[in-house]
């Protein structure tokens, strides 16, 4: 079976390409350090002879208004938002699979209890519950400001809440498999 989809796979030209740039892409926002460093570019420097350039062999897509070079910064991004995706992936997997495994297992009240729960997690308006916890002060709950106001903070708190409310379709589907 798992042949015939790879032989299926291979024959469409157009997809084994996309998986391929997109391999690329995703190895390229995976070692944006050696590729700046490849480049010779330097993201944390700005370059005022080099404003608003066009793409050259310097710099392959260009530079911004502070003359950085927007490859380098396109690919620190996707690997933000790749770390991120993972991340939070992983999590609201293994939070579902224990709720679902849990539920499932156990069944009668707890499963009720459990199903509820994540019922009513599903039926939360996630956008505007996402800005409001984005924007919570963690100083005022308790977190020292040196860990609240870390630069990295941001980017944790955007992988914990997007866990927190990404878990409830993998623990529906474990529910009715366990």
């Amino acid at each position: 079976m798992r042949r015939r989809r790879l032989r299926r796979f291979l024959r469409h030209r157009l997809a084994v390409a996309s998986a391929v740039v997109l391999a690329l892409l995703i190895l390229a926002a995976a070692f944006a350090p050696a590729v700046e460093r490849l480049l010779g570019a330097d993201i944390r420097n700005v370059d005022l002879t080099a404003l608003l350039q066009g793409p050259s062999l310097a710099h392959p897509l260009g530079t911004d208004e502070l003359g950085r070079d927007l490859l380098v910064r396109l690919l620190y991004g996707g690997r933000i938002s790749l770390l991120v995706g993972l991340s939070a992936a992983v999590f609201s997997a293994l939070i579902g699979a224990v709720v679902g495994i849990l539920a499932g297992y156990f069944g009668g009240r707890l499963d009720d209890l459990l199903m509820r729960f994540t019922d009513g997690v599903i039926a939360l308006p996630i956008l505007p519950l996402l800005i409001v916890l984005a924007a919570v002060d963690l100083t005022k709950l308790g977190l020292p400001a040196s860990v609240a106001n870390a630069s990295d903070i941001s980017l944790y708190r955007i992988i914990v809440i997007t866990a927190l409310f990404g878990w409830t379709g993998v623990a529906r589907l474990v529910r009715g498999a366990t």
